[in-house]
Parts: structure tokens; C-alpha cells; sequence
């Protein structure tokens, strides 16, 4: 049994990132506390999108329609759930110690929405409650199984700690997740070329920008998936620089390539990490770089917004970046933002940390290559 709770521990971990390994997690507890049916879902009264549910409707008949007709008669007056709700989060709530054997024998939900799919009693929990959102979970045994005993509890009571973490996490991943996709989707109206590359320059994400950089005569371009230069010297340098960005510690760098031909275009290609902290890191499990491409003297005004958001910068820091860049010092910054010397030079210090560059210069070399055409 001891065998089986750990392997249940470890489906719900690894659940935080797979959907799959979360029900399965929950499918063993079911057999563990000998339940035929769960369900795990998620309330928000913001409206906000929440991980999906889970569940095993197909042992127990619960189709959509089912659901719908739960939803619209009987949840509103649901026994089990206005008992669940009066308990502290990762308390078990087991049914019948909490509703009456004449309730049971009266309720409608039991006789005409449990009964007929073969169910009967309920042990459930709230197990996280975070601002707006509560995420709910119920097993359901068989309509001629006894009532749930200590030693049912117990189970649930063991894994309980882990289900909390583990649902916290599953729904900050899901947030990260998302605000990752909007923050994609927004560096596709930026003119500049920008690239998420892994180690070996495998490239993971391209904005739309990027199809102007990577023609046939261009400098650079995409071949079997992977960003590459048209001279090999150029090559052994952007490698370099990509592995840089990805180790730890890591750090930015910039390359100006151009092409064979002596007439076509040169780019900069400036390399940086893509931090663990920053909201785009959520997409991927390993390492990454951000690669930005830019055509020499093609530079216009930066927001500090734009900066804070292509390198996951506070805005301050971003204001920072954008100072230096434009010749002033630190002290210049501590007078403009009112702040103390002391304040401003841990700005400094941020900011070369975020974006892994060691000098001054790099840091120009870097918020250079992200201005605007």
C-alpha cells in the first residue's frame, strides 16, 4: 500500500506540468480509498480561465449533458457542497457525517441525480483557495457501498499536504503559461528580429519579424530547424555566444555577420539569456537564449516598458538601461529618479544580473540592438 501511495505522490507532481500524470494521480487515490468516480474541478468568481478539470466520467456515465443538467438543477442546493465549504481548506468532508440519514433519503440530488448512476456516497475536500479561485475535489463510491471509514480519511489525510502544493503549483504554472502566450503574442508587432534558441541554436520561437532577417541572401538563416550563419567564421562565434547565454553562469553577447555578398545587408545578432524569472522562461524546461536581430543604423526611440518586457526587467531597472545607454551615469539616474545613490547602484547591479552582461558596454551593445527601426 505504502508502494502505491508513493507512486500516487509522484503523479501528482509531475501532474503540476501533465495533465495526464494528474489524473492519474487522482484515479489512484480513487482505488486506494476503494471510490469508482472522481472529480476535480476549479470555481472562480473572476471569470478567469482555471485549469481544466478532471475526472473519470466514463466509468460513472457522467456525459456532458449529465453535468449540464447538474449544473442548472442541483448544484445551487448541493448538501455535499455547502458542508465542504464549511470546512478549512485540506479538511475531508465524508458525507454522511455531515448529512442525516433522513436528508440522504429526502435529497434530490441523491435519489435523482447520484442513484441512477450508480453513486452514492461522497468524501470531498477543497484543497486550494487563492484569491478568487477554490479547487474542489470529490470521490463518489458505489450506490451499494458503505459509507467511507477512518481508514479511508487517513489515505486522504496522508496525501492531502502533497495535493495542496501540488495543485498551488499546477495553477501558478498555468498562469505563467498564459501570461508567457500574451507576452509571445506582443513581440510579434516588434520590428526587430527576435529568437528563443536552445544550446545548440535549435530555434523554439521566432516572432514574425524574423522572416525579413532570414532570406536566402541574408547573413543568417533557419536550416532544419536550427539558426545558423552563411560564413563558418560567424558560425563558430554565434555558438559560442548561445552557449554562454545558457550556462550558469551565464551571460549576453552580440555578433555583426553579413553574407558573402559584399552588398547585402549585415545584421546584429545580439544574444542574451532568457532568465528563469522572466515570464517567457514558463515555456520551456531547459535553458534558452533570446537571439535579436537588427540591420546597423536602423535605430529609433525605446520605450522602457519595451526594454522591461524584452529582458524581465522592473521598470526602474529598464529606465536604468535606457539611461546608460544614452551616456548618463548612475549618479545621473539617482538625481532623475530621486533616489539614493545607494538605491541606484542595487538597480545597477540588478540590471547587469538580469541581463548576464558584465560591462558597461555590453549593456549599451544590448539595449542598442533593441531600438526600433
Amino acid at each position: 500500500m505504502q508502494k502505491q501511495i508513493e507512486t500516487t505522490v509522484s503523479h501528482l507532481y509531475d501532474g503540476v506540468l501533465s495533465p495526464q500524470s494528474w489524473h492519474a494521480a487522482l484515479d489512484g487515490l480513487c482505488t486506494h480509498i476503494e471510490a469508482v468516480a472522481f472529480h476535480y474541478f476549479t470555481l472562480d468568481t473572476s471569470g478567469a480561465r482555471v485549469p481544466e478539470s478532471a475526472g473519470n466520467p466514463e466509468r460513472t456515465g457522467l456525459t456532458g449533458d449529465r453535468m449540464a443538467e447538474y449544473e442548472q438543477r442541483y448544484a445551487d442546493t448541493d448538501l455535499r457542497m455547502a458542508a465542504t465549504l464549511r470546512m478549512p481548506v485540506g479538511a475531508v468532508m465524508l458525507d454522511h457525517e455531515h448529512i442525516g440519514s433522513r436528508d440522504f433519503s429526502r435529497d434530490a440530488l441523491y435519489n435523482d441525480w447520484l442513484a441512477p448512476l450508480g453513486l452514492r456516497h461522497t468524501a470531498a475536500s477543497m484543497v486550494r483557495a487563492e484569491g478568487s479561485a477554490q479547487d474542489f475535489l470529490s470521490f463518489m463510491r458505489p450506490l451499494d457501498g458503505r459509507a467511507y471509514e477512518s481508514k479511508h480519511r487517513a489515505v486522504i489525510e496522508q496525501l492531502m499536504p502533497h495535493i495542496n502544493r501540488a495543485a498551488k503549483l499546477r495553477a501558478l504554472v498555468g498562469h505563467l503559461s498564459r501570461q508567457a502566450a500574451l507576452g509571445l503574442s506582443a513581440l510579434d508587432s516588434l520590428p526587430q528580429g527576435m529568437l528563443v534558441v536552445d544550446a545548440h541554436c535549435r530555434i523554439e520561437y521566432a516572432n514574425t519579424a524574423v522572416q525579413r532577417f532570414l532570406g536566402p541572401s541574408s547573413p543568417l538563416r533557419s536550416a532544419n530547424g536550427r539558426l545558423q550563419c552563411a560564413r563558418s567564421e560567424h558560425q563558430a562565434r554565434l555558438q559560442l555566444l548561445v552557449r554562454t547565454a545558457c550556462a550558469s553562469p551565464c551571460r549576453a553577447g552580440a555578433l555583426e555577420c553579413q553574407s558573402s555578398h559584399p552588398q547585402m545587408d549585415r545584421l546584429i545578432a545580439s544574444v542574451l539569456p532568457l532568465k528563469s524569472s522572466h515570464t517567457l522562461a514558463s515555456a520551456w524546461q531547459i535553458p534558452m537564449a533570446v537571439v535579436i536581430l537588427v540591420v546597423p543604423g536602423a535605430i529609433g526611440g525605446l520605450d522602457h516598458r519595451v526594454v522591461g518586457e524584452m529582458l524581465g526587467l522592473s521598470p526602474a531597472e529598464a529606465r536604468l538601461a535606457l539611461l546608460l545607454t544614452a551616456g548618463k551615469s548612475i549618479k545621473d539616474f539617482a538625481v532623475a529618479e530621486g533616489c539614493s545613490w545607494h538605491t541606484a547602484r542595487t538597480h545597477a547591479r540588478n540590471l547587469m544580473a538580469k541581463t548576464g552582461c558584465h560591462r558597461q558596454v555590453e549593456l549599451v551593445q544590448l539595449v542598442q540592438a533593441l531600438q526600433m527601426e
